[in-house]
C-alpha cells in the first residue's frame, strides 16, 4: 500500500525539501511532540522565527507530517512501501532515510496509541461462574435440572473510541484531514485510559448443561475455523 498526499499537503512539505536534513529532524521532533501533547504554540513560534516563515506554515508542515506518519502506522506499512510513499511526496534519498528511521522508532508507540483511541468494543477481562442446583422442593415433581451461572467481566476504555469531526487546518479556504480519530488526544492519555480508567461491565448468563455443552462446541468450531487457511487469507487481505 502507498500513501498519496493531497496537493495541499505536498505544498506544505515543499519547505522541507528546500532546507537541510537537520531541519527535517527538528520537524520530526515537533511532530511527535504534537502527537503526544497537542500543538505547542511557543515551539511553533520559535521554529517560524528561525526559518523566517509564519507560525501557521510551521503548523501546516507538522500536520502534514503527522498525517503521513499516522496513516503509515494505521496501515502498518512496510519499510519499502513507506519509502515509496516518501518518494512520491518528493523527499530526497537522505531525507527518506531520516523519515524511515523516525517511522521505525515511533511505529510501535503510535500504533499502540491508535489502537487504544479507536477501541470501542468491550474486551474480555475475567469470567466468574458457579454451579447451581436445587437440592429439594415440595412443589416441583419434575426432574431437577442443574444450572451454571456465569458472570462475564468486560472492560471498555473511558472516553475513548469516540469519533469526532475530521480535523481541519486553519489554512484559508482549504481543509486537510489529519485522521479519523482525535489526534489531539495524547499518547500518554491513551495509555492512562488503558491502565486505570476502565469502565467495567458485568454480563450475567445462566444456562443448563446441554446448552452449555452446545455453546462450548460452537465456540470450539469457530476457533478451529479461525485458524483455517481460508480465514488467514481473508485476514491478510484486510
Amino acid at each position: 500500500m502507498i500513501i498519496f498526499l493531497s496537493e495541499l499537503q505536498k505544498e506544505h512539505l515543499v519547505l522541507l525539501h528546500q532546507h537541510s536534513t537537520q531541519v527535517l529532524v527538528d520537524f520530526c521532533k515537533l511532530t511527535i511532540d504534537y502527537l503526544s501533547n497537542g500543538i505547542n504554540q511557543k515551539k511553533c513560534a520559535i521554529a517560524a522565527e528561525k526559518l523566517d516563515i509564519s507560525a501557521l506554515a510551521v503548523q501546516n508542515i507538522i500536520h502534514a507530517l503527522a498525517y503521513l506518519i499516522v496513516e503509515a502506522c494505521k496501515h502498518s506499512l512496510s519499510e519499502p512501501n513507506f519509502q515509496s510513499s516518501l518518494a512520491l511526496a518528493g523527499f530526497s534519498d537522505d531525507k527518506q532515510k531520516v523519515l524511515v528511521k523516525f517511522y521505525n522508532t515511533k511505529k510501535n508507540e503510535i500504533s499502540t496509541a491508535l489502537n487504544l483511541l479507536l477501541q470501542k468494543d468491550p474486551s474480555y477481562q475475567d469470567l466468574l461462574w458457579r454451579f447451581e442446583i436445587q437440592v429439594a422442593s415440595k412443589t416441583s415433581h419434575e426432574e431437577i435440572v442443574p444450572m451454571v451461572a456465569m458472570d462475564f467481566v468486560l472492560t471498555t476504555p473511558k472516553n475513548y473510541g469516540q469519533y469526532e469531526k475530521e480535523y481541519t487546518q486553519t489554512s484559508p479556504k482549504h481543509t486537510n484531514s489529519v485522521s479519523n480519530i482525535n489526534i489531539n488526544a495524547s499518547i500518554q492519555d491513551a495509555r492512562a485510559s488503558s491502565q486505570c480508567q476502565q469502565i467495567i461491565n458485568h454480563v450475567l448468563l445462566q444456562c443448563d448443561m446441554p446448552n452449555l455443552v452446545n455453546l462450548t462446541n460452537k465456540l470450539e468450531c469457530a476457533l478451529k475455523e479461525s485458524k483455517s487457511q481460508h480465514v488467514r487469507k481473508v485476514q491478510r487481505s484486510l
